[in-house]
């Protein structure tokens, strides 16, 4: 009973933490309505136990300038230098997930370039490491907007952020990898030697001007709890905007893209079990109004950022 109680608010702590609002823990443990004394403490145990492995600004995929696209490619475990290929060409930032998947495609890839050329340069690489597959089958899926990343909706902006900025949100973003708590603007301001009062005025900043959506956390908890699936969504011409809202509203789904396939929406889902899947996919069906779905299932994890 008292391990399933830990497990309780184990799990309590990482649902608050991984869309929190705040950036401090004062602030997290105000969300939670626990005091930060105890928060602190389960926390540490928690990171010592590895079920919390970074800490995270949730960027607004349009605040800079990027192109994203998802690769999905069928290849099968006799070729594994090919996962190996991918994962030693790009780094974290170019290629932030790699996914085994369920269905005509056994590779999910999530692509970010910040331009052309380099988005060009990278397709001649895909298409010799295509070429090198025994099925030689591929689908390229650009991202034409976002619309809910990490579980946050994604607002329109005003203007992208400037170089200096980009490169400070980074900086934060490799500082919380290292980080037993969540990182405080002290320690912020003290890791990029600057001062604490100008760190907190820009992370406020950011954070009203929507650059940045909220705070998360990496947790592999959620990989092994979770079912996550792919879900390419089809709905009538006009029917778009009343899907997106409902997936918006809709806490399973985390991340919503708009892509240039027939199957123009691309969803990232997340369900307890398979029941709650066929559960989503028929309310799916009846609310939203979609003609047709495909479900991908994830297998494997072998790169999430």
């Amino acid at each position: 009973m008292k391990n399933q109680k830990s497990n309780e608010i184990a799990e309590k702590i990482l649902d608050v933490l991984s869309t929190r609002q705040s950036s401090s823990l004062r602030g997290i443990a105000s969300e939670i309505g626990l005091s930060s004394t105890w928060l602190r403490k389960q926390i540490l145990i928690m990171r010592k136990a590895g079920l919390i492995q970074s800490w995270q600004l949730v960027l607004n995929p349009l605040s800079h300038q990027q192109r994203i696209f998802f690769l999905l490619l069928k290849t099968n475990p006799n070729e594994p230098l090919v996962v190996d290929e991918l994962l030693g060409y790009y780094n974290q930032h170019s290629l932030s997930s790699l996914e085994g998947i369920t269905g005509d495609f056994s590779l999910m890839c999530r692509f970010h370039f910040p331009n052309a050329t380099e988005f060009l340069n990278s397709l001649d690489h895909l298409y010799e490491l295509i070429g090198e597959t025994g099925f030689q089958k591929y689908q390229m899926v650009e991202v034409i907007k976002v619309h809910k990343e990490q579980g946050f909706p994604v607002p329109t902006l005003e203007r992208q952020l400037k170089a200096d900025e980009l490169k400070i949100i980074l900086e934060i973003q490799k500082f919380g990898e290292t980080c037993d708590l969540p990182p405080s603007t002290y320690e912020i301001a003290k890791k990029l030697q600057d001062n604490q009062p100008a760190i907190y005025r820009k992370l406020k900043r950011w954070k009203n001007e929507n650059f940045i959506l909220g705070y998360s956390v990496f947790t592999p908890y959620w990989l092994e709890k979770f079912i996550h699936t792919y879900i390419q969504v089809k709905a009538p011409l006009g029917k778009y905007n009343s899907t997106i809202d409902f997936c918006i509203e809709d806490n399973r789904v985390r991340n919503i893209y708009r892509t240039n396939q027939e199957y123009s929406l691309l969803l990232k889902t997340r369900h307890p079990n398979l029941s709650d899947l066929n559960i989503f996919l028929k309310i799916l069906y009846q609310k939203a109004e979609v003609e047709d779905t495909l479900t991908m299932i994830v297998l494997d994890f072998l790169r999430n950022n």
